[in-house]
C-alpha cells in the first residue's frame, strides 16, 4: 500500500499544503521550502531597493529554474560520457597492441 502524508510547507508566511508519497520526497519538499526562503533573503540583501517584491519572486524563479537546466544538462551528459570513455578504452587498447 503507497504511503501517503500530508504536510505543509511555509514560505514568505505562506502555508502551502502538500501530499507526498516518501520521507525523501518529504524532505526534498522541506528543504526546497527552505532554499526558496533563503535566496529571497539574499536577493532582498544584495537588491534592497527593487520597486517591489515581485521581483525578487521572478529572480528565484529565474534562478532556480536555471539551476534546473543546469542539472538537466548534467544528467543528460552521463551516457554520452560513458560512450566518451569506452571509445577511449578501446583507443588505448589498439594503440598498446602496436
Amino acid at each position: 500500500m503507497e504511503r501517503r502524508q500530508n504536510i505543509t510547507v511555509t514560505i514568505e508566511g505562506i502555508q502551502l499544503p502538500l501530499t507526498v508519497k516518501t520521507e525523501e520526497e518529504e524532505k526534498i519538499y522541506r528543504d526546497a521550502a527552505s532554499m526558496i526562503q533563503d535566496r529571497l533573503q539574499k536577493l532582498r540583501d544584495l537588491y534592497p531597493t527593487l520597486p517591489n517584491e515581485k521581483y525578487y519572486y521572478a529572480m528565484v524563479m529565474l534562478n532556480t529554474a536555471a539551476d534546473a537546466v543546469r542539472a538537466s544538462n548534467r544528467a543528460n551528459m552521463g551516457p554520452v560520457l560513458d560512450i566518451i570513455n569506452d571509445l577511449n578504452k578501446d583507443i588505448e587498447a589498439i594503440t598498446a597492441k602496436k
